[in-house]
């Protein structure tokens, strides 16, 4: 069905301005952006839509529109998005979007989003991106240069020069609820064959805000900085109820080369063979606060005091080495296995007799975890991104 749109494209937008690194307190997550009550509404699929193909649908809706996307896989990559468009699809198990069959057999990455363009994309797994060619520079699901909103997707299986599964390269992206797993920034080749550097291998934030809240950054691989994510020095990153684990990379986990605020996270078992900061490389004034950072291979945390690293503050986290001197605990925090744990996104629970549960800080902490259980449930907050409840856990 197709109605007339009207102007005034969305309805309730809030949050464009990125967390500055010293707003630190009690989190609620912005809602994301609603539609126009009159927008244009599409339907996509094999069987009875009104079209059969993304492409097809994001060309002819108008700014503004919903694009409804059935239960089932779309084969076609490098969608450019140039408007308002809000993408729905059926849940990330049943609505997938992958450019091509197989990893080996992609050329282009899923989706370009351009400058000026408002995108939202809620429940899509995206997958199997690899963007090739003259001018590529990363992405291997999407490339974003406007304002980029994620719910409850996955982008998964992806390649990348930088950003094995999403590069925001100077624009603001919002990510609430999702999984990047199984990604590679393998730093491809420029124009003149040379090899790049392979930054990011779930997520490359090059210059603008990101915002990942109730994420799952895990088992990416990046040929050389950032095996799960990487900020650039142009770049602010928030981090909230995240998990980041079994990632790999020559050096740091997550690269903070660009500001950064980091609260309430789990870092744990990343690999990083040439650096000691295989959980988290600083060299950027950051926040980090509330979090663990533990069972990283050659070290859980590096601050690197000659690049703006000595402006680095560290509140109430736990680093499991304790080689640093940083962290308020060290030790085992006693974490489970990566899994499914309730909730939208995998976790790692804190196991019974955990020293992180009730040791965060009072009253300053996100008013649910990672799963959506409710903090405090204890007489303190839990460090990490999971709450310790005895109806969840």
């Amino acid at each position: 069905m197709t109605r007339p749109m009207r102007r005034g494209l969305l309805c309730g937008m809030v949050g464009l301005c990125m967390l500055s690194v010293t707003a630190l307190g009690q989190w609620t997550r912005p809602p994301l952006p609603h539609s126009d009550p009159e927008a244009t509404v599409v339907t996509v699929g094999s069987t009875g839509c009104d079209f059969a193909s993304i492409g097809e649908a994001v060309s002819a809706a108008p700014e503004g529109s919903i694009v409804r996307l059935a239960a089932e896989t779309f084969t076609e990559g490098g969608i450019v998005l140039d408007k308002t468009l809000f993408l729905i699809g059926a849940g990330a198990d049943e609505t997938i979007v992958q450019a091509s069959e197989t990893l080996e057999t992609a050329s282009e990455r899923v989706f370009l989003v351009e400058t000026g363009a408002t995108v939202v994309i809620e429940g899509v797994t995206m997958r199997h991106g690899h963007p090739t060619g003259e001018c590529s520079r990363g992405g291997g699901a999407i490339a974003n240069y406007g304002t980029l909103w994620l719910d409850r997707c996955i982008l998964s299986d992806s390649i990348g020069q930088c950003g094995g599964a999403l590069m925001n390269r100077d624009g603001i992206v919002f990510a609430f609820d999702c999984m990047f797993v199984r990604n590679r920034s393998d730093g491809g080749r420029d124009m003149t064959g040379v090899q790049g550097m392979g930054a990011g291998g779930g997520i490359k934030n090059v210059k603008g805000s990101m915002l990942l809240d109730g994420c799952t950054v895990a088992g990416n691989v990046a040929r050389k900085k950032g095996g799960a994510i990487k900020n650039c020095c142009l770049g602010t990153l928030t981090m909230i109820n995240c998990t980041v684990s079994g990632n790999a990379c020559a050096t740091g986990g997550i690269h903070l080369h660009g500001p950064a605020l980091i609260d309430h996270c789990t870092v744990a078992f990343n690999t990083a063979p040439y650096s000691f900061g295989a959980g988290i490389l600083v060299n950027s004034r950051s926040v980090i606060r509330n979090s663990i950072v533990f069972g990283n291979t050659r070290g859980d945390i590096v601050v690197d005091m000659e690049r703006n690293g000595a402006e680095a503050e560290f509140i109430n986290v736990w680093v499991g080495d304790g080689r640093t001197g940083i962290g308020a605990y060290a030790g085992d925090p006693l974490l489970g296995p990566l899994a499914d744990n309730g909730g939208p996104t995998w976790t790692h629970l804190l196991l019974a007799g955990s020293g992180a549960i009730d040791t965060a800080i009072p009253g300053e902490a996100p008013l649910v975890d990672q799963r959506g259980v409710a903090r405090p449930a204890g007489t303190a907050p839990d460090l990490g991104a999971i709450e310790v409840s005895e109806e969840k856990n």
